[in-house]
């Protein structure tokens, strides 16, 4: 992909400076001809762009950043709780910085960051909560590279489908009903 943008600057740079009607292409291992009247200076900004061309990293990819921090940014209640408190069964997503999700009333809480997947959102395990009373599980062993939920808009709210801890990629299978009864389910925007 370098290779083919390279080529395209370089010929569209040569094909503005060549003024003559010489309609002849030029080969990809060939330079364009440079009128006489040039200067040195030219020349020389013309080697550093070429350089600088070649020296350009890789496109960013842009899909998975928080670009969107509107789009399902809120409280959300889960469908048939009545937690208006928002004691355990809703969550906050905050796209700009870190949520909280409940994994046990008044028992177990972490923090978790979202990130921006083709079809949603997926949820990544950052550190137990402040407010997290169990200080007994392996909370250093979670992967924080894999995303422990996934998050899809839906017409009134959002789905949440919980994935659970991984621990060296595999589901922690010990832990893994934590957060599955008081996440796993549709919420409606509160």
């Amino acid at each position: 992909m370098k290779k083919t943008i390279l080529l395209l600057l370089l010929f569209i740079a040569f094909s503005c400076k060549n003024t003559n009607n010489d309609k002849s292409e030029i080969a990809p291992n060939e330079t364009a001809p440079v009128e006489s009247n040039e200067s040195a200076a030219d020349k020389e900004s013309d080697i550093n762009r070429y350089d600088n061309i070649n020296n350009l990293e890789e496109p960013v990819d842009t899909s998975k950043t928080n670009s969107g921090a509107g789009e399902i940014s809120g409280r959300y209640l889960k469908q048939g709780e009545l937690d208006e408190a928002c004691n355990c069964y809703c969550i906050e997503v905050s796209l700009t910085g870190n949520s909280e999700f409940c994994l046990q009333p008044d028992r177990m809480y972490i923090n978790v960051r979202f990130e921006k997947t083709g079809n949603g959102y997926d949820a990544f395990y950052v550190s137990p909560s402040s407010r997290n009373k169990d200080k007994n599980l392996p909370w250093e062993d979670f992967s924080k590279k894999d995303a422990i939920a996934s998050l899809k808009a839906t017409n009134d709210g959002l789905k949440l489908d919980w994935i659970g801890f991984k621990i060296n990629g595999q589901i922690a299978t010990d832990y893994a009903i934590f957060g599955k009864k008081t996440l796993e389910g549709n919420f409606t925007k509160n």
